[in-house]
């Protein structure tokens, strides 16, 4: 999720400026590959690694370029000179569980490995993303799916293949965040995942090159 300009700049929303390649948005506008360039409006800011302009608190980034957030918090895409605001994600929550009800029948399923890592995570697009990354808004989306999603441990080993089939059979498809979020819309729901380790951060990072961490603990 980012390119060789990347920069951040946090606002009084708290969320980040980034200067990125965001995957999902834009996938099949006029970018070259799977990934565009961020529209100059939001190649603005302070180096990633810098303070708050304005509480002077740090702003940290770890060495696979993930914003790192605060247990709860919003990050997303804003337009640094509208503070417009295109993308938001949040973890709202991430509980350890031994099992899950299961999607089919009345049963319970036990993870592949030590738990289930269960999400809360609230996200939402903004209508007006065509008009930043131009394309068709039929055509723009972020990706929600559990692949979206990877952790790193507290010695630093980074987690991607987090999915099971008994992870992917959890919960009723009511309770589930849906596998991407449109233009114009916002969701909440249940992400999944099935891991060995009972503490790190889990990151929203789709393309494996920068996006957004949160701590998770038992």
């Amino acid at each position: 999720m980012k390119n060789h300009s990347r920069k951040i700049s946090p606002l009084n929303s708290g969320l980040l400026v980034l200067a990125i390649a965001a995957v999902g948005v834009g996938v099949a506008t006029a970018a070259s590959g799977n990934i565009w360039q961020s529209p100059s409006g939001l190649d603005v800011g302070t180096p990633a690694a810098g303070a708050h302009p304005m509480t002077g608190a740090e702003v940290k980034v770890d060495r696979f370029d993930n914003v790192e957030k605060a247990a709860g918090e919003i990050a997303g895409l804003v337009d640094e000179s509208t503070e417009k605001t295109y993308f938001t994600i949040q973890v709202t929550d991430a509980e350890l569980a031994d099992r899950c009800d299961a999607r089919v029948g009345a049963g319970q399923l036990r993870p592949t490995r030590t738990k289930f890592l269960i999400l809360d995570v609230k996200a939402s697009l903004a209508s007006s993303v065509s008009e930043k990354v131009g394309g068709k808004t039929g055509d723009l989306y972020m990706p929600l799916v559990a692949e979206a999603f990877s952790i790193t441990t507290g010695s630093g080993e980074v987690r991607k293949n987090l999915t099971s089939e008994t992870a992917w059979g959890c919960l009723d498809d009511s309770a589930l965040l849906p596998a991407v979020v449109n233009p114009g819309q916002s969701v909440r729901g249940k992400v999944v995942l099935d891991v060995a380790d009972v503490s790190g951060k889990v990151a929203y990072d789709p393309e494996g090159n920068g996006g957004w961490s949160w701590p998770y603990a038992g």
